[in-house]
């Protein structure tokens, strides 16, 4: 071979080389950084090599084949009376325009590579198309039944009186279920988002591996119901991951998650907007429904503010972990910052039940009695001394963690509640408690020592910026970890900084 040849050869297989380094990066350049607003809406859908596209437009017609823009599909109902999509189709609605609630029962299931995608198409300066619920019957806006592969994306989602996205394991599961870049809005509604707990058809179907991420959800209840949640995940067993959404005005809490291990909660936005029966984030077992545990979780790197009922609330389970989060309270008369205790008679004096659990490097910041740690016994039937775990570093290692803007001598209230959970009264005042029931905040630093009562300095929190001023204690203070960046993709360089933001 000359030297011109192989000069040539060489340089041939290295531009294959280098299209093919190209072509497997492409998905990694797209990828969004922690603490960015989510992708932008999802380009025009390219040719579809997998499955084929479905398109809905309202100058379309339901005879139509649905194959292309020219012979789109009108409604949704010739959607929810397809019989089967295959792994790889996509059922896109046209931007601008509104449309009728679906309702998709065992009609196919997508793969982990391939999924079956419910979103848009169109010119992507137009809004997300809506899909629009009804108010009679009682109903659902987007309804998945047993059903998984599926991706809800790029959509506006409104309307329903009863759930807007409603993901029902009834007769099989629904793994693998993505729900990307939405706006749900809740209004004269329940719940945003849930995934439904079959209990009583006796058997059971559940879901794994379920993502929520880059969405608005908001208003869930509001004008309808005050248990209504941002996403309730009742029935996900396993590896839930509900990343860098912004949960808004919600009636109950912004995430309420009822069992299952393996969840991730990070970067999202928790704002209650004031509302008396708000709340951020609640972990609890849920007897019945083939999951009971609450373990192997991690809450990390949220905002969560202005949430007048309890902010954190650990009921029950192993092996939570709720590191650097920034809590915030700006209402007077709220309830807890941090609640920890049991909802569940059967499982609470249980000795290996509720242990391993770690709240260690978070801010809690509020005003009154909003940075309470209240511990609830749910007495039902049993008599007797209630088992009080909070005080046992085992079971609740709370370290390193800012306590701040509450009356120090109340700080801490053990209150023993017996037959229910929580109070049906609003705005509970702790300090009214007997003094039996109240625990001074230097009682409490007997059981938990590395804890702060001081001023954390965010920079100006009641408009929204948490960051840390350059004199915050809660600079370097806090123990590793395994965190590498903040809420906003900043880099941590040696100790963390208490809370969500490095300084």
């Amino acid at each position: 071979m000359t030297t011109t040849s192989r000069g040539t050869y060489l340089l041939k297989y290295f531009l294959i080389f280098l299209v093919l380094i190209i072509t497997s990066c492409k998905d990694d350049d797209i990828a969004p950084a922690p603490g960015t607003g989510g992708p932008p809406d999802s380009p025009p859908p390219e040719p579809n090599d997998v499955g084929v596209n479905y398109y809905i437009a309202s100058s379309g017609d339901d005879s139509n084949d649905g194959l292309s823009p020219e012979t789109a599909w009108k409604t949704s109902g010739r959607v929810s009376s397809h019989e089967k999509f295959e792994p790889g189709d996509q059922i896109l609605f046209l931007r601008g325009e509104t449309f009728d609630n679906i309702t998709l029962t065992e009609a196919g299931n997508g793969t982990v590579k391939d999924r079956i995608v419910i979103g848009a198409y169109g010119d992507e300066n137009l809004a997300k198309p809506i899909l629009q619920g009804s108010r009679d019957p009682f109903s659902f806006t987007i309804r998945i039944n047993s059903m998984s592969g599926i991706t809800i994306q790029d959509l506006k989602i409104q309307g329903a009186n009863g759930d807007q996205i409603y993901i029902d394991p009834v007769n099989g599961r629904c793994d693998n279920i993505k729900i990307l870049n939405c706006h749900i809005d809740g209004e004269n509604g329940r719940h945003c988002i849930r995934f439904e707990t079959d209990i009583d058809s006796g058997s059971f179907f559940g879901a794994d591996s379920v993502e929520v991420a880059f969405n608005l959800i908001e208003n869930a209840g509001q004008g309808y119901d005050n248990t209504s949640d941002g996403l309730n995940f009742s029935n996900v067993q396993k590896n839930g991951y509900v990343h860098h959404n912004t949960f808004f005005n919600n009636k109950s809490e912004a995430i309420d998650i009822a069992a299952g291990t393996g969840h991730v909660v990070e970067f999202n936005i928790m704002d209650g907007n004031g509302d008396r029966d708000s709340g951020g984030i609640k972990t609890h077992s849920l007897t019945g429904n083939g999951i009971h545990d609450t373990e192997n979780m991690i809450i990390r790197k949220n905002i969560i503010k202005n949430c007048i009922q309890h902010a954190v609330q650990i009921q029950d389970g192993r092996f939570i972990k709720v590191f650097n989060n920034t809590i915030y309270h700006n209402e007077e008369n709220g309830k807890n910052a941090l609640l920890i205790g049991s909802s569940n008679e059967a499982l609470y004096d249980a000795d290996t039940w509720i242990t391993g659990n770690e709240i260690k490097n978070n801010i809690f910041h509020g005003v009154t009695h909003t940075i309470t740690i209240t511990v609830i016994r749910f007495g039902g039937s049993k008599s007797g001394s209630p088992a009080i775990f909070w005080n046992d570093h085992d079971r609740y290692d709370i370290s390193n963690n800012i306590f701040f803007g509450g009356d120090e001598a109340n700080a801490v209230v053990v209150r023993i509640q017996t037959n229910q959970f929580m109070s049906d009264e609003p705005y509970t005042d702790f300090s009214n408690l007997g003094s039996n029931n109240s625990l001074p905040y230097a009682d409490f630093l007997q059981y938990h020592p590395d804890n702060f009562n001081v001023n954390p300095l965010l920079n100006d929190p009641e408009n929204g910026d948490f960051s840390l001023k350059s004199n915050s204690p809660a600079i370097d203070a806090g123990l590793a970890v395994g965190l590498t960046a903040d809420f906003d993709g900043k880099a941590i360089n040696g100790k963390p900084d208490l809370g969500a933001f490095e300084f």
